[in-house]
């Protein structure tokens, strides 16, 4: 039973579906992305790069390496160089699953270049995020071809592969180039450094052993198919596209036994020549760079003929545009003695010296000689005369045209040999000069590691000698903290007794005194006596009768004291400043107050909510106030009640706790919408909100060292969240914290200790 289905024409082979042809080149590939080392893959269409991309791809995620796939035919070329750029990174971070929004991290960089934000992107996002190798797989670079801006995008390539040397990060990324083009067409600027890194990767058509799958198709016993088969690959030659397509097409007709080399050859001819030529896109594609798409057609067309004729053979020259040019239209290829041959015998048919003579451009020198044709038609008999008196004289003279041409052919190959061996004595100049280059890069890092080893056992070294006499030292401190302990509890036991007689005597002179004061001056009475009775409840018993009776009076007759007073509704919440001078409240009665110690109302009360205001913080420097409200807003405000900026918005329901960073640029709000979020001071949301709770979040707070946030809620359990590494946070404390009014007197303790901090773990920070 034949199956149409298992043959692939056009696109890429697909899991469950289709078979795939394993070739030299697979191995190759694999073996390159492995060792991270640069690759490309440029040919002809229809060779299989795509599925051989995709394979690759599978396998290198089975072993633990994370690859990325670029179709930039995805990505347009209707685009400016922005549009562009970005697309590329989106198309990372959704297949590697980054955690940095690649959109919000490009627009907060727009005052740099594109290329040099792509370098960044490599270096802080890709690498930092990603521990394993990474593989770039770029598919349909000719793409780029068209458009004016992308020498930058292969020059930055090129940066990652030179920046090994120096930065061992790169080591894990590498690229692979996929696509209808040269290495020269890459970087197109003549003043530019050409794409001159990675290995080729070649992608051969099928040979009778690789092609053996195919025949499963057929529908035909294995020795019988395997015959077909061969037939088959007489025509296509193994390529790819064709091969499969004509596979499919015999199945589709599920000829059977009855096969025979004569039928094979007549699917070929109405499968692909005489005018099916002109409807398959193979053969259009090769048409089209034949007649339309050359660096110049005349000699494209005159340099396929002569590869086709044979004679002389065409040496295959890799800096020859029109060569280069024939190779990626999939006509031609080049042996292994380095002559170039037409790919097929379905090309040979189809693009034959008829077809060529055609598409030649006319000039009007053809026209002369078709015009002298129909004349030498009427003067054929006079001609055939004179040619045979002439044909004597002549021979002569063709012998020695014949004997020209053969020197002239000789001389050209020659000419050929002298340019390949110029060509390779400049690859190998070029060679040696990268070879002294690295060679140098590598003496220089093992002088810097012998220094680095040399300065290690003189610190170790050090260190010995400082051990040995920290250890003697902590002998005679041990023996002299003992007998130091020894005098210390003696004296502390003498000091109790002391204290307890103390006591007793000025308990019960406080005692008189309070019974005295509370009958003069109440409040001060109670104070004392409670003074007396935090010294020792049980000496204030002894003492605690004779007063009772006039402390209750006092009690009942004093007045209260410190009683703040000046909202109209609920109080919610409350917080002292830093310094413990000032008291922050908020109140049902939509404002926020600030007291001193005496229960004074500093200033107007802060107007600006619409609802309740149920949490309130001072930031650690004490000069900012954040409060949370049932309007399901945050508002940021100064000491004087200026509200800072416009109303924080983000949450969908109301606001019921908030807590600043121990740093002050952060702060974090909990919500009756069940969520968490964190902002800067701009009033910017930091990230997504945080969700888990299943209730709403009654309370958060910061830990000391500012990286986890604890949330408390309705729904019972508390939750512990991370809101990033603490170099993440520490980047953006330090980036804020060159305004903060720490720095203002920057000879202080805490402002050196925070510019040492920053510059030791955020990279360039100054």
């Amino acid at each position: 039973m034949t199956q149409a289905n298992l043959y692939t024409v056009g696109g890429t082979v697909q899991a469950g579906s289709g078979v795939y042809i394993s070739r030299q080149a697979d191995g190759e590939l694999l073996a390159l992305c492995r060792q991270g080392i640069f690759a490309y893959v440029l040919t002809a269409r229809q060779m299989g790069k795509s599925s051989l991309m995709v394979r690759t791809a599978e396998q290198l995620g089975q072993e633990g390496i994370r690859s990325a796939i670029l179709d930039l035919t995805q990505l347009g070329v209707q685009l400016t160089a922005e549009q562009w750029y970005l697309g590329l990174l989106v198309a990372i971070e959704e297949q590697l699953a980054l955690d940095t929004e690649v959109v919000a991290w490009w627009q907060a960089r727009a005052h740099l270049g594109m290329t040099q934000r792509l370098s960044l992107f490599f270096e802080q996002v890709l690498l930092k995020e990603v521990a394993e190798p990474v593989v770039i797989f770029v598919d349909e670079i000719d793409t780029t071809l068209s458009l004016a801006f992308t020498d930058d995008f292969f020059a930055a390539i090129r940066s990652f592969y030179v920046a090994r040397a120096r930065r061992p990060e790169f080591k894990r990324l590498s690229f692979v180039l996929i696509g209808v083009a040269t290495p020269g067409d890459l970087i197109r600027d003549p003043q530019r450094t050409p794409f001159n890194i990675g290995q080729r990767v070649e992608l051969t058509d099928f040979t009778s052993e690789e092609a053996l799958p195919l025949a499963a198709g057929l529908g035909l016993a294995q020795a019988e198919a395997q015959q077909v088969l061969g037939w088959v690959l007489h025509w296509t030659g193994g390529h790819p596209y064709l091969t499969q397509r004509l596979c499919r097409v015999m199945a589709e007709q599920a000829g059977g036994s009855r096969w025979s080399e004569a039928a094979v050859e007549r699917t070929v001819a109405s499968t692909f020549l005489g005018a099916m030529s002109e409807q398959d896109n193979n053969l259009q594609f090769v048409r089209d760079m034949l007649s339309k798409r050359g660096p110049d057609q005349v000699e494209v067309l005159t340099t396929y003929d002569q590869v086709r004729r044979g004679k002389p053979p065409v040496w295959d020259e890799e800096q020859s545009q029109v060569k280069s040019h024939l190779k990626l239209a999939g006509v031609v290829c080049r042996a292994e003695n380095a002559v170039l041959y037409v790919r097929n015998r379905i090309n040979r048919t189809v693009f034959d010296r008829k077809w060529v003579r055609e598409h030649l451009p006319r000039t009007w020198w053809d026209r002369i000689i078709e015009s002298a044709r129909r004349e030498i038609l009427v003067l054929l008999p006079v001609i055939l005369s004179l040619l045979l008196l002439s044909l004597l004289m002549t021979g002569l003279a063709g012998y020695a045209w014949q004997q020209r041409d053969i020197a002239q052919q000789q001389t050209q190959l020659a000419k050929q040999e002298s340019q390949r061996a110029q060509q390779q004595t400049q690859l190998a100049k070029r060679e040696g000069e990268r070879a002294q280059q690295q060679f140098q890069v590598a003496l220089e890092q093992r002088q810097v590691a012998q220094k680095q080893t040399q300065l290690a056992q003189k610190n170790s070294q050090e260190a010995n000698k400082q051990r040995q006499a920290a250890e003697k030292q902590t002998r005679v401190a041990d023996w002299q903290r003992q007998e130091a302990d020894r005098q210390r509890q003696r004296a502390e036991d003498q000091t109790r007794l002391a204290k307890k007689q103390r006591l007793e005597a000025e308990l019960r002179e406080q005692g008189a005194v309070a019974t005295n004061l509370l009958r003069v001056k109440p409040v001060d009475g109670v104070l004392l006596a409670i003074r007396a009775t935090g010294q020792s409840l049980s000496e204030f018993q002894k003492v605690f009768p004779p007063i009772q009776s006039s402390l209750l009076d006092a009690i009942d007759a004093s007045r209260e004291r410190n009683l703040f007073q000046g909202h109209e509704r609920y109080v919610y919440s409350v917080a002292f400043s830093p310094d413990g001078q000032r008291i922050v409240s908020g109140s049902g009665d939509n404002t926020v107050r600030l007291w001193d110690l005496k229960g004074q109302a500093i200033g107007q009360p802060f107007r600006g909510h619409q609802g309740s205001v149920y949490s309130v913080a001072f930031s650690p420097d004490g000069q900012r106030i954040v409060s949370g409200s049932d309007d399901n807003t945050l508002r940021l405000w100064d000491l004087k009640g200026q509200a800072i900026g416009q109303p924080f918005r983000g949450h969908e329901r109301g606001v019921w706790s908030v807590a600043f960073s121990p740093v002050g640029q952060r702060f974090v709000s909990g919500s009756d919408d069940n969520t968490l979020r964190l902002w800067d001071l701009k009033g910017q949301a930091i990230g997504q909100p945080f969700r888990g709770h299943e209730s709403y979040v009654r309370s958060v707070a910061f830990s000391a060292d500012g990286q986890r946030i604890v949330s408390g809620s309705a729904d019972n359990p508390l939750q512990l969240w991370q809101g990033g590494t603490w170099r993440d946070w520490l980047r953006i404390d330090c980036n804020r914290l060159r305004d903060h009014p720490v720095l203002r007197n920057p000879q202080t303790e805490v402002a050196k200790g925070a510019r040492e901090t920053c510059q030791k773990y955020v990279p360039g920070w100054r």
